[in-house]
């Protein structure tokens, strides 16, 4: 399966694309091949929530503590 790679495309009424400026094609497997973006891993994201749980409720029992204290 190839891509086709445009700097600008249109739409005419009949809804056809055609491609202005320079064109270049690129199979699956180059796409594939191309390395991700540097995100969060699910494990990073899951770490991230259990550390913001965490501070939620060390603040709301400060908090309470705090209240009872006044």
């Amino acid at each position: 399966m190839q891509l086709l790679l445009c700097e600008g495309f249109s739409t005419d009424a009949d809804g056809g694309i055609s491609c202005s400026g320079e064109s270049a094609t690129i199979t699956l497997e180059e796409v594939r091949a191309i390395p991700a973006s540097n995100g969060l891993t699910k494990e990073q994201a899951d770490g991230l929530i259990s550390a913001t749980l965490l501070l939620l409720v060390i603040g709301f029992i400060f908090a309470l503590i705090l209240r009872q204290l006044r």
